[in-house]
């Protein structure tokens, strides 16, 4: 047996293994789904699976092995392992045909961005400026000495009685 695909994910070494063997190839998943199993609906390229325990597809016979690679190149999976004739993968997506151009939310959202900042400055240069501080000439006045108890009763309060009328 040759190994001939791994992946972190046991779904894409299910497609090549289905692919293989649509071709007529016998194939062997290694490491693939069982009980044991962790992995689950979420998958993660963050926690890396060791090399040893990633699911690979091995081909059973070695004598189908140049024909195993060479349909896993024709389906853009692998790259060839011979000096000039690999050729760089391109992975080409819907998304990549079109010319990505900025959604008119993203203008808009600039524009009020602008127009929020340009207030901002017009308010700032429109403020009153903050009066000038005059100081004020200080009253030298001696503190009042001791009050007499006679300057104390000079201190009278008036109280005119109600007229009724």
């Amino acid at each position: 047996m040759r190994q001939v695909f791994s992946s972190q994910r046991i779904e894409t070494v299910e497609g090549v293994a289905k692919l293989l063997t649509d071709a007529g190839i016998p194939v062997h998943i290694s490491n693939g789904r069982s009980y044991h199993s962790k992995r689950g609906g979420q998958f993660s390229y963050t926690e890396p699976v060791k090399a040893q325990l990633q699911p690979s597809v091995w081909v059973r016979h070695a004598d189908d092995q140049p024909r195993a690679r060479e349909l896993l190149r024709e389906a853009g999976l692998l790259e060839s392992t011979r000096p000039g004739y690999a050729s760089a993968l391109t992975f080409n997506s819907p998304q990549d045909d079109a010319t990505p151009q900025r959604p008119w939310a993203w203008r808009i959202r600039l524009i009020l961005l602008a127009l929020i900042a340009l207030a901002a400055v017009v308010m700032w240069m429109r403020r009153p400026a903050p009066p000038a501080a005059v100081p004020q000439p200080r009253q030298q006045q001696a503190p009042p000495a001791n009050p007499t108890p006679a300057e104390e009763e000079e201190d009278r309060i008036r109280i005119q009685p109600v007229t009724a009328g």
